[in-house]
């Protein structure tokens, strides 16, 4: 039998160089341009409207320093932005894509930019035309085909117009309020480390009598915050400097609850004699974001300490409010602390509670939150946290979410505040791991599942590059049909629950979310309509409202509390382990039932299914063994390191460095196992600094600060081929491409989302006794692209996860692995440059 309890095996630098990096993938994307168009004709049109529309912009304004335009491009051409930006007299204020529907009933879509140009710019952009006009490329004019300069800048363009305030309105989804309709609104002001001016922007709109909210954030390139008036009043924006963006302020969902009438405090009492408390001798803590918690709960009271428990609200009031009879931060507290607690009464094994808890309450439904910037409650939240226990680390459950669903995965105020967080404001965040509810399904439609779930997106802010998003699947189909004649149980065991929510929807571009799922209960249908009975869901504890101290409860919020439970746990075992160490453990672990894979193996899916399943359920469910013990047939490596991946060289800011790992590998223990299957598993873990806003840079690959990604050698690849297939500088002049990615069961276009990527590589130990060298390497960021921000010498980190895995329990990978660490034995790469 193979010994099961083993610690993973962490290496050091020991094990990798860092190298010279040189991507293979020379230049940017080609903007495809317009053809046979007329070249007099098209700079003439432009010219008119663009003067047309400075006219427009100004109309009559003795200010004319500057002016905002927009402009639209041809159907199905994209706008060359790169030419209007980062140039001091340019400014991106925002960019969409938008659709509609040409005469023949076809639907194309077009792209709209709102730029800001300076006299500087203006003149600029004229002398452009001018020369798209009068002149061609040096190259064209040398290959005897003339082409006009700044010809896909001016080609693309369909029309040009004057910004109006309704210009800059980024919600599609909802109509610009009317003119004289007093509103909050969310606005989003360029920020370039310039306090004074932002000052002067909020006294601007003081004057015209606008309400300013007193909570407001900054990011790398705008500052945001909540105001209130009307479009009337508010026409003025326009001349301001500053002005990017307005949205709609963010409202949060109901909550769902489960009321029942169980009364069976012997449960209770024979738990109480069995639970012990080891929270004094660990510096974790677990920090509930929620409607406070009611610790006079039995089972609540001598595990939560008065103390660490705080509120954002001036009340000072701490305990559970909530209009729901069980209350909602204190069943999220009871499964936090025990689990569900259907399964922990069901036997008579000790529990003990080795964490701290902490709660701080930031929902009150008699107190609505619409005037409230959630991000900036979200700080205050985690300071007042920081504050009860500041040498802890923490994982922070918030399992309240925002009622919008029209995302569709583009970052959000306070996911973005989150992503800050996570990432570190000042100070890189050494402590605090984000577990965050993907959010529910309305109850009245989940008569649909799961059919239905595929249409509802994942709610804000779970869509935040850094955080573990925890969505719900379900193990519980026990259903009393006496009680429930002729009901029906909605999910099979093992699969998603009715409740979730998913990213079926999103634009590709962003993360696939659920990152995990844990258990949220299981709900039947009866006559057509939805019934949650007591059996499908999980027990906890009861604010106490009721006669009753346990109560029923389920939906997403219990799998992140379960999640949250979950990612303490591994903090306690591993309490030096870096936030993005344990996410990556809790991803690493994670598996996909059965049922969620339709009884078949992960090999056999079609690519589109392999995305919907990550879109609908991430990675599957962590298990804790695995997170936390290798075993001698499955052992599991694990780094923590950092890399600096841009350097400002030649004027431009270029990619520097990559990792290449030889990893300590059980090779003769591979040998011998020869044609045996074996099963690897890569996972890579880093938080990104986020720079939110509709610009051309709020693409994925340029929300995030930088990205990075990995490979590993082909069977048979050698170090020197691997090294030139990752950099361009590590190439010999007779290089040729010896490797290919083969045997990887998601691959690169399906793990490389996000910040978090994992991959699983089936095949035989021979094949896999020679493919222990990797690489870590960056790909593009904003870090990278906006070098006005001087972020290029800044080093990042990341955490790696390698395990290895043979269903042969005879055979012993893991002690020659270990030794080779212990005796740092690493045999050199040997890479000539």
């Amino acid at each position: 039998m193979p010994e099961n309890n083993l610690p993973h095996l962490v290496i050091d630098g020991n094990f990798y160089d860092a190298q010279n990096y040189t991507s293979n993938i020379q230049g940017g994307p080609t903007i495809l341009a317009r053809s046979g168009i007329n070249r007099q004709q098209q700079g003439d049109f432009v010219k008119v409207r663009f003067d047309e529309a400075l006219n427009d912009f100004w109309n009559g304004k003795q200010i004319q320093d500057f002016v905002y335009i927009v402009f639209k491009s041809a159907p199905d051409f994209p706008l060359d932005i790169d030419k209007f930006d980062d140039k001091s007299s340019f400014r991106i204020a925002y960019t969409r894509i938008c659709q509609d529907v040409d005469e023949e009933g076809r639907t194309f879509k077009y792209q709209e930019a709102g730029i800001y140009l300076d006299k500087t710019a203006i003149t600029n952009f004229l002398n452009k035309v001018d020369e798209f006009l009068t002149k061609n490329t040096p190259q064209s004019e040398k290959a005897g085909n003339p082409k006009p300069r700044n010809y896909s800048l001016i080609a693309n363009i369909e029309d040009i117009r004057a910004a109006t305030l309704a210009a800059f309105w980024q919600e599609p989804e909802n109509e610009f309020p009317n003119a004289d309709e007093s509103i909050w609104w969310e606005v989003w002001l360029d920020y370039d480390n310039n306090n004074d001016y932002i000052k002067q922007c909020k006294d601007f709109l003081q004057q015209q009598g606008i309400q300013i909210g007193q909570q407001w954030i900054c990011f790398p390139e705008h500052t945001v915050g909540y105001i209130k008036g009307t479009p009337r009043q508010m026409e003025n924006l326009l001349y301001l400097e500053c002005l990017s963006e307005l949205r709609k302020p963010r409202d949060l969902t109901d909550f769902f609850t489960y009321a029942t009438r169980i009364e069976q405090d012997n449960w209770i009492n024979n738990l109480l004699q069995r639970v012990s408390n080891s929270s004094d001798q660990n510096k974790i803590s677990v920090c509930l974001l929620d409607t406070g918690v009611n610790r006079g709960n039995p089972l609540l009271t001598p595990h939560i300490e008065e103390h660490y428990l705080s509120t954002v609200f001036a009340d000072g009031h701490v305990a559970d409010k909530t209009d729901m009879r069980s209350g909602h931060g204190t069943p999220m507290a009871g499964l936090i602390l025990y689990g569900d607690l259907s399964e922990v009464f069901g036997n008579n094994h000790p529990v003990n509670i080795p964490f701290k808890f902490e709660s701080v309450r930031v929902i009150d439904h008699n107190k609505p939150h619409d005037l409230l910037n959630y991000g900036f409650v979200t700080i205050d939240a985690v300071s007042n946290a920081e504050i009860m226990n500041p040498d802890h680390k923490r994982a922070i459950c918030i399992a309240v979410t925002s009622n919008d669903n029209q995302h569709l995965g583009k970052p959000s105020l306070w996911s973005a505040t989150i992503d800050m967080l996570s990432f570190g404001t000042e100070d890189i965040n050494e402590r605090n791991l984000f577990i965050i509810s993907s959010g529910n399904l309305a109850d009245e439609i989940r008569n649909e599942y799961p059919l239905i779930n595929d249409d509802h997106s994942i709610n804000d802010p779970a869509q935040a590059f850094n955080a573990i998003t925890v969505g719900a699947y379900t193990l519980k189909d026990q259903l009393d049909f006496n009680l429930f004649p002729e009901a029906e149980i909605l999910a099979n065991r093992g699969a998603m629950s009715p409740c979730n929510t998913t990213s079926s929807i999103w634009a590709n571009e962003w993360p696939r979310k659920p990152d995990i799922v844990m258990e949220g209960g299981n709900q039947a249908i009866q006559q057509g309509a939805v019934l949650s009975p007591d059996s499908l869901q999980l027990l906890s504890t009861s604010c106490g409202k009721t006669l009753n101290m346990l109560t029923a409860f389920g939906d997403t919020s219990a799998a992140t509390a379960l999640a949250s439970r979950f990612a303490a746990q591994l903090y306690i075992q591993y309490p030096h382990f870096r936030p993005e160490t344990i996410r990556a453990l809790m991803v690493h672990s994670a598996n996909w039932t059965p049922a969620m894979l339709g009884n078949r193996n992960l090999g056999d899916l079609s690519f589109g299914q392999k995305v919907k399943l990550i879109q609908t359920v991430g990675y599957g469910v962590p298990n804790l063994q695995r997170a936390v013990h290798s075993a001698s047939n499955s052992l599991t490596l694990i780094c923590e390191a950092e890399l600096k991946p841009y350097k400002y060289e030649e004027s431009r800011v270029k990619t520097d460095q990559f990792h290449l790992y030889n990893l300590p590998w059980p090779v003769e223990a591979l040998a011998e196992l020869y044609n045996t299957p074996v099963q690897l598993t890569v996972t890579l873990s880093y938080f990104v600094e986020p720079n939110p806003g509709n610009k051309r840079y709020a693409k994925a690959n340029n929300y995030m600060s930088h990205a990075l990604r990995f490979k590993m050698n082909d069977t048979n690849e050698s170090p020197d081929a691997f090294a030139g297939r990752i950099s361009a500088e590590m190439r010999e002049d007779d290089y040729q491409n010896e490797g290919r990615e083969r045997n990887w069961k998601l691959g690169e276009d399906l793990r490389n989302k996000g910040s978090i990527h994992k991959d699983i590589w089936e095949g035989n130990a021979a094949d896999l006794a020679t493919r222990n060298i990797l690489a870590i390497y960056p790909t593009t960021g904003w870090w990278k692209t906006r070098r006005k921000l001087e972020r290029y010498n800044k080093t990042i980190r990341y955490s790696l996860i390698i395990s290895i895995s043979s269903p042969n329990s005879d055979i012993d990978i893991y002690t020659p692995v270990k030794n080779l660490i212990e005796t740092k034995v690493a045999i050199p790469v040997e890479i000539r440059v």
